[in-house]
Order: C-alpha cells, then structure tokens, then sequence
C-alpha cells in the first residue's frame, strides 16, 4: 500500500509539471545573418558601429514604425527624415527606395506609425497630439501604388494624442487597425478600433481602472479580432477583449522588464508567440502565449553592442516574417525589432511544439510503473 501511495504521488507530480510548461520551445533564436551594417543581424543608426543610413537617426527620434509586407517579403520603415516611408530587403536591410508620399499630410506628424494587412495592403497613420485635428490613416493597395485617406477623424472620447501604436489584422475588407490613446485627455484609457473599408472608428473603453491613461500608447497588437494586447510599459501590458465599443481588461500579466513597450503576437503552425523590444537596453524578449493572462519567457537576445543613444521617447516597433515550415516540424520565421535612435534588428527564430501533456503524462506512468515492478 506504501508502494502504491508513492507511485500515485510521483505520477501527479509529472502532470503537474506538464500543466505549468510552456507549450512551445525555441530551438534558436540568434541574429539574421547578412542583415544590417556589417552583416551581423543590426542595421545601425547612423553614425554607429560604422552605420552611413541616414534614414536610422542616433539622436532625432524620426524612426517610430516599421512593418512586414507578407507579399513581397520585405520591411516598411517610416521615417521622418525627409518625410518618406522606406523599402527595405527585408534579408539584408537594403534601401530599395521610397513609398508614394502623395498627399500625405497633417497631424503633429504626418506619418508616424505603420501596419500591413493579410493581404499585403499597407496602412500608415499620422500622430495627433489634439483633441480637434483628425487622426488620419492612408492605405497602399500594393507599394507602388499611390496612398488613399481611408479613415480621418478627431480622437473619440476626448482624447488629445493618437497614433504613437499601430496594428492589423485581417485582410481586405475584414481588415481592421487598432490605434492606443496617449495619455492625456477624458477616455484614454482605452483604443480606436478602425475598419479601413467602412472609413469608421470605434472608441473601446472600459469602465474602471486600470487600465490606465496610456496603458495602449506604446505598444499594441492584436492577439484575434476580439482581443488586445497593449503597454506603456511599467513591467506589465494590459490584455484585453472588445465587443462593440466595449472593453474588457482580462489581466495584466508582467513583461520582462519595466523598458519593454513594442509588442508583436504572431501565432504559428497553431503556436502562439509575442515579442517585445526594450527601449532601454535593446534585448528581445519571446513569450509564450498559450496562455495570454500567464505568459512564459522562452527566449532573449540581442544584436546590439556598445553603449547605444538614449531612446528617450521609448517607441519603436516589431515586426514578424513569414513562418516557413521545416521538413522536422519546426518553423523557422525571421522577426525584426526596432527601438527608436537604435537601429533595427533582425533575428531568425526556429520554433518548435514541445511534447504533448498527455504524452508526457504517459511517459510519467510508465515510469512510475517500471519503478514499481523494480520494488
């Protein structure tokens, strides 16, 4: 009966185990190679570590968004060093030229953040920082196409700065643009939920606190149609749902760090990932999302050296490649990580599911079971 007692206690502490893993393992997670200034995974601001981009400033915070176009594989980078929203290889960093800047006006600055659909559709938005000029976003059918204003219109609720955090998700018209309030102003606790097609926005609010003023300024990306993840850093994002224009706040779990705002959440071969940039140090950190209120870190890293240019605006933007499945049942998917006045980095993740519960599980009894015949 002694034996039996042990067996059973050995076998729950194998479930137990298996229900507090991490449901995806990394495999690696280390520096694109070829990309950047010296081919070593950074694309450096210029005047660093031998850097002459000049669209990367080291001091004048005019780099705040960056993309990945899905369709032509290569990166966005918004820069307001000459006004222009560049063309990168996404496997090198090389400049391939500029978007049609056409008619792009307004705002506190004309275009400020970016975000690419499904389907290749590129959206830019400006950043306001008043409750009466117009929060304006333009969409690029395709990246020699010229810009259309599909959305223009005053924050909702009272909200005096919008537009420092953009994501979407969806492709054609099922594509909608998540935009975080700054934190100023009445009802900014919250975001703009924007359908491009429609030309509409929806102020999501909730009632109560937190989430706070701000708590979506910094860093935001959806998570499905229904669910938001957004910081402003302060060791913790605010993970949410919506439905109509109605928030609700589900848990504010910690990040790695109190510096962490970008976010990017990207689910893979059913796998589910986040990333965030530090604006202060420059490391990346990779979760595991499977559960979104208990995140688990399964991955950091960093291609940066030296002692970099203060961030002092703390903004900056991630970006996701396109997931390509290995032969093993791994995936190998590139992911770029920009803090502003540092550069931009790029890394190439293998991914890869860890063992069921349920075959570890079996694996528990089994051994609990040769373990009792030994007795």
């Amino acid at each position: 009966m002694k034996n039996k007692v042990i067996v059973l206690l050995g076998m729950g502490a194998v479930f137990g185990t298996c229900a507090t893993q991490a449901q995806v393992t990394i495999d690696s997670f280390t520096p694109l190679s070829g990309f950047g200034t010296t081919g070593s995974g950074w694309l450096a601001p210029n005047g660093v570590d031998g850097s002459t981009y000049t669209y990367l400033s080291s001091t004048a915070s005019t780099e705040r968004g960056l993309a990945y176009d899905p369709v032509d594989n290569d990166l966005f980078l918004v820069t307001r060093n000459n006004n222009t929203i560049r063309i990168l290889n996404s496997s090198t960093g090389a400049d391939l030229g500029s978007l049609n800047m056409t008619g792009i006006s307004g705002g506190t600055y004309a275009e400020n953040m970016i975000a690419v659909g499904g389907d290749g559709a590129i959206y830019v938005g400006n950043l306001t920082t008043s409750a009466t000029s117009p929060f304006k976003v333009y969409e690029y059918a395709t990246p020699t196409s010229a810009p259309s204003l599909v959305y223009s219109g005053n924050p909702i609720g009272g909200a005096t700065r919008l537009g420092d955090s953009l994501a979407a998700i969806g492709s054609g018209n099922s594509t909608v643009l998540a935009a975080g309030f700054g934190n100023t102003g009445t009802g900014n606790s919250g975001y703009e939920i924007i359908s491009p097609s429609a030309g509409t926005a929806s102020q999501i609010a909730f009632t109560g606190t937190p989430p706070n003023g701000g708590d979506f300024r910094l860093g935001i990306t959806f998570v499905d149609s229904a669910h938001v993840i957004g910081t402003q850093g302060s060791t913790l994002y605010r993970y949410s749902s919506f439905s109509g224009t109605t928030g609700t706040l589900l848990a504010s779990p910690a990040l790695s760090g109190s510096a962490d705002r970008p976010l990017g959440y990207i689910t893979i071969g059913g796998m589910n990932i986040m990333a965030s940039v530090s604006t202060g140090d420059n490391h990346v950190t990779l979760y595991d999302m499977t559960d979104p209120t208990s995140p688990v870190i399964v991955g950091t890293a960093n291609a940066t050296t030296g002692t970099l240019p203060a961030n002092g605006n703390a903004t900056g933007d991630i970006a996701w490649g396109t997931p390509v499945a290995n032969s093993d049942g791994t995936y190998t998917e590139d992911l770029y990580a920009m803090s502003t006045n540092d550069g931009i980095q790029a890394f190439q993740v293998v991914i890869a599911p860890e063992p069921s519960t349920l075959a570890l599980g079996a694996i528990g009894i089994v051994s609990g079971l040769l373990w009792r015949r030994r007795r």
